[in-house]
């Protein structure tokens, strides 16, 4: 954009209503709030969008100062939740879309989108400069499920470009800090966290050919899952699926005792994953 699509004031509004709860009402979100809160005109979707107010303060960031910055950084941090709510996706998409990624799994997602963002010239130093003091803001506050969350999430990008450049330096730090979204999530105590950032590091590492350290992932999410995945919703099972199909490929040897030993499992995702 050649100019800022919201006034700061605006900006400000619409940050102060907070990251909206993720349910759904048909496509869109729905929120108790919603009713109470007015729309912003010129804000996408008038403001009122999963993941919102992500994708405008993208947007804004070329156009913010440092002060500006920190403000609406300590907004958002006053409004973050602190105990994992039962659907992380608005929490997730309101982070992803701060990156200018509008679409969920990054070049994982498809032959496409890796073909568009290895073309594409990726500029995320504003978004990580955001991202970063955030994340500092949550730290200050103890706020382990935005840590486990932003940690995570900045661990899908070091991903991205870890493939995309071929960079070990970045698939290291990826690494770390799917390893750190674990450690936050056992202090918070939100299972997904206690067992995705492994599936991500899986898919990663399979996607950067370090066989190794993909297997080795996809050994994890299985373990872990079978302690701590809350349900046997699709989303889940599909990335059981994902690591049991590695697993059967690359270990042979060792496949019929995994078998013998998950899948019969406690937990009724990993069940119903086999």
């Amino acid at each position: 954009m050649s100019q800022p699509h919201l006034i700061y004031k605006e900006l400000l509004k619409l940050v102060s209503y907070g990251i909206f709860a993720m349910t759904f009402k048909g496509i869109s979100v729905n929120d108790e709030r919603l009713d109470k809160c007015d729309s912003i005109t010129n804000a996408f979707y008038k403001g009122k969008y999963t993941g919102s107010p992500g994708r405008d303060i993208y947007f804004m960031l070329p156009y913010l100062s440092d002060d500006q910055m920190e403000e609406i950084v300590d907004i958002i941090v006053d409004k973050f939740p602190n105990i994992p709510p039962g659907n992380h996706v608005n929490i997730g998409a309101f982070i992803r879309f701060i990156y200018g990624q509008f679409e969920k799994k990054g070049i994982l997602r498809s032959k496409e989108d890796f073909k568009r963002m290895k073309k594409k010239k990726i500029d995320w130093l504003l978004s990580e400069k955001f991202i970063n003091l955030l994340h500092d803001k949550l730290k200050e506050n103890n706020n382990y499920y935005g840590l486990s969350i932003i940690c995570e999430m900045k661990a899908h990008r070091m991903g991205d470009q870890s493939v995309l450049n071929k960079d070990k330096e970045k698939i290291i730090k990826m690494e770390e800090l799917y390893l750190i979204s674990v450690k936050y999530a056992h202090k918070c105590k939100s299972y997904k966290q206690m067992f995705t950032p492994y599936y991500w590091s899986f898919r990663y590492f399979e996607k950067y050919k370090d066989k190794k350290k993909a297997k080795k992932y996809a050994f994890f999410t299985i373990e872990e899952a079978s302690k701590y995945c809350p349900d046997a919703r699709p989303g889940y099972v599909t990335k059981l699926k994902d690591c049991l199909k590695y697993i059967k490929e690359h270990d042979k040897k060792g496949w019929s005792d995994f078998v013998k030993k998950y899948k019969n499992s406690k937990n009724r995702c990993v069940r119903k994953s086999f």
